[in-house]
C-alpha cells in the first residue's frame, strides 16, 4: 500500500515533464511562425523562359538566385515582392530601387544576380531588379533562357560579366563604361560596308545606306532598342568637339526643261551634314530566326572583340523583346558583352 501511494504521484510528475518537453520541442520545429520555410518550386517554368541565339553559357555559380512571374518576386526561392501583372507598385520602390528586394539580395550579398524570368514580364520590372542589385553591390547579371526550335525545352544561360543601370541617354550623349575602354567611331565607318551588306540579308530590315560625307572624330556608340513588334540597332558617333561651321559653297546647277525642283534635291544632297548615326531596322523575328540578320549586322563589329551596348526600350515592353534581342546581337561564341540597361 505505502508503494502504491508513492508511485502515483511519481508517475503523474514524469508524464507531464515528457509532454512539457514535447510540446517544447514541436514549438521549436514547427509552431515558430518565424522559422525559416522551405524553399518553393521554381514560379517560371521552361517554356515561359524567353528565347535566345546565346544558349551555351554554363550555369552561373555563386549568384544570388532571383525569380519573377508575372505575379510575384522570389529570391532563393523565397516570396519576397507581390506584383501586378508583373510591375512593381509605386508603394514597393523608392526611385530606381526596391528595398524589399534589395533586403534580400544581401542576404547573404553575392557579386552576381541570377534572373529567371517571365517573358510576358514588362522591361521596366527587370530594369528596377537590375538597378536595386547594382546599388546592393552586384556586378555580373545572368539571364536563364532557352534556345529556338527542337531543344527549346533545354534551358541555358546568357551570363554579362559586368552591367550599368541608368537614366535614358541621349543618342549622342557618351555612356561612361568602367570596365571596358570606349571605341573610335571609325570602327563602325570602316566596316558601314560590310554592316549594311549584312543587314540587305534580312527580308525585314531597313538597312542605313553610306553617304559620301560622314563625320570624323569621337567614339562609337552602339544602341539595341526594342519597340512594338521592331527591333533595332543604331549606331552614334558621340564625345566629339563641335566642328566649326564651313560657310556653304554656291554651285551652280543648270536645270533641264520640265524638270522643276531639280535644284532643291541638289542642294539638299550638298547642304547634308556629315553623317553621324546608322539605323538597322528589323521585325522582332530576326532576333529569333537562325541565321540571323541581327547576328550578321553586328558580326563584323563584335564577333571578335567584346563590346560595350546600351539597351533601351519603353515600360511596358515584354522582357522577351529584350533577351532575344541581346542573344541576337551576341549569339553563342561572340564576346560576352557589357551592357548599360536604360531605365525606361
Amino acid at each position: 500500500m505505502r508503494r502504491s501511494r508513492i508511485a502515483g504521484p511519481s508517475l503523474l510528475a514524469c508524464s507531464c515533464f515528457a509532454l512539457a518537453l514535447s510540446c517544447t520541442a514541436l514549438s521549436a520545429c514547427g509552431g515558430d511562425k518565424d522559422a525559416a520555410k522551405p524553399p518553393s518550386g521554381p514560379i517560371v517554368g521552361v517554356l515561359e523562359l524567353p528565347i535566345s541565339l546565346r544558349v551555351s553559357t554554363a550555369a552561373p555559380t555563386d549568384f544570388a538566385d532571383v525569380e519573377i512571374s508575372p505575379s510575384e518576386i522570389h529570391v532563393g526561392g523565397q516570396p519576397v515582392l507581390t506584383l501586378n501583372a508583373g510591375v512593381v507598385a509605386a508603394a514597393d520602390r523608392q526611385g530606381s530601387d526596391v528595398p524589399k528586394l534589395s533586403a534580400a539580395l544581401k542576404t547573404p550579398l553575392r557579386s552576381r544576380i541570377a534572373l529567371s524570368v517571365s517573358s510576358s514580364v514588362p522591361y521596366e520590372t527587370v530594369a528596377l531588379a537590375l538597378s536595386t542589385a547594382k546599388q546592393a553591390g552586384f556586378r555580373g547579371a545572368a539571364f536563364k533562357v532557352r534556345p529556338p526550335g527542337a531543344n527549346s525545352t533545354t534551358p541555358g544561360w546568357f551570363i554579362i560579366d559586368d552591367f550599368l543601370v541608368h537614366a535614358r541617354s541621349k543618342p549622342d550623349e557618351e555612356v561612361p563604361f568602367q570596365s571596358i575602354a570606349p571605341r573610335p567611331w571609325s570602327d563602325f565607318t570602316a566596316r558601314w560596308d560590310d554592316i549594311q551588306n549584312a543587314c540587305r540579308g534580312s527580308q525585314t530590315g531597313s538597312c542605313a545606306y553610306k553617304p559620301e560625307k560622314i563625320a570624323e572624330g569621337g567614339n562609337l556608340k552602339i544602341v539595341l532598342h526594342t519597340a512594338g513588334q521592331g527591333v533595332n540597332v543604331d549606331f552614334s558617333r558621340v564625345g566629339a568637339p563641335a566642328a566649326a561651321e564651313e560657310p556653304k559653297k554656291k554651285q551652280k546647277v543648270e536645270l533641264l526643261d520640265g524638270v522643276k525642283g531639280a535644284t532643291d534635291i541638289v542642294k539638299d544632297v550638298e547642304d547634308a551634314p556629315p553623317a553621324d548615326t546608322a539605323s538597322f531596322q528589323f521585325r522582332a523575328q530576326e532576333a529569333v530566326t537562325q541565321p540571323s540578320a541581327v547576328s550578321a549586322t553586328l558580326k563584323p563589329l563584335c564577333a571578335t572583340v567584346a563590346c560595350a551596348v546600351v539597351v533601351s526600350s519603353e515600360k511596358a515592353t515584354l522582357f522577351v523583346r529584350i533577351a532575344s534581342l541581346l542573344g541576337a546581337a551576341f549569339p553563342d561564341n561572340a564576346p560576352a558583352p557589357t551592357v548599360a540597361f536604360e531605365l525606361p
